[in-house]
């Protein structure tokens, strides 16, 4: 009899605990299991490289995802195009100038290195941003000031998260969802 009541104050406490660190907005982790940046736990996955040589390859697949993107911002649509190419294995970062076109304006697109070493420009934007193609090669895509390796850099160094947060899109939330359900059942069965 007596255990029952030590085991429902011990459920209480943890209970609370939980709740404080979850609560508590110096915690590493926010209600909603993101990160306290605002980035989901579990954002990116360790994959073999992909093997992609040639630009052709690689544009082509760039257009497969873009229908995935139509209610994205610009900058949602960079950090998503960002997140699904890494999380396929390429080796991918952020371009970043903060006058691009020498407009004034801050714009983001990637840089996708083959196994090469070449590297190529994807816009993922292309359209908005009226970009000759998916892999733009005019000048104003190898002009830019800095250079960020992943979501992180990119957001702690271009004002946070919440302006590439795709993840909080419904669509997105859905995209997310499904790929790290698919990962979990790839590495239950071994193929990743």
């Amino acid at each position: 009899m007596k255990t029952m009541p030590i085991a429902i104050v011990l459920i209480v406490v943890l209970i609370a605990g939980a709740f404080l660190l979850l609560m508590n907005p110096e915690s590493k982790i926010s209600g909603n299991g993101a990160l306290s940046g605002g980035i989901p736990n579990e954002y990116y996955f360790s994959l073999k490289p992909a093997d992609i040589d040639s630009p052709i390859e690689l544009i082509r697949f760039a257009q497969s995802i873009r229908p995935h993107t139509s209610s994205f911002s610009i900058p949602e649509m960079v950090a998503f195009f960002e997140w699904y190419l890494k999380n396929r294995g390429f080796n991918v970062s952020f371009a970043y100038s903060n006058a691009f076109r020498n407009s004034g304006n801050e714009h983001a697109w990637l840089i996708v290195r083959n196994k090469l070493g070449e590297e190529m420009a994807v816009e993922p934007s292309s359209g908005e941003m009226k970009a000759e193609s998916i892999s733009p090669t005019t000048q104003d895509y190898k002009s830019y000031q800095k250079r960020f390796k992943d979501i992180y850099e990119l957001s702690k160094n271009t004002g946070g998260p919440d302006k590439y947060a795709w993840w909080r899109e419904s669509s997105g939330q859905n995209l997310f969802n499904e790929s790290i359900t698919l990962l979990r059942r790839n590495q239950m069965s071994g193929t990743v």
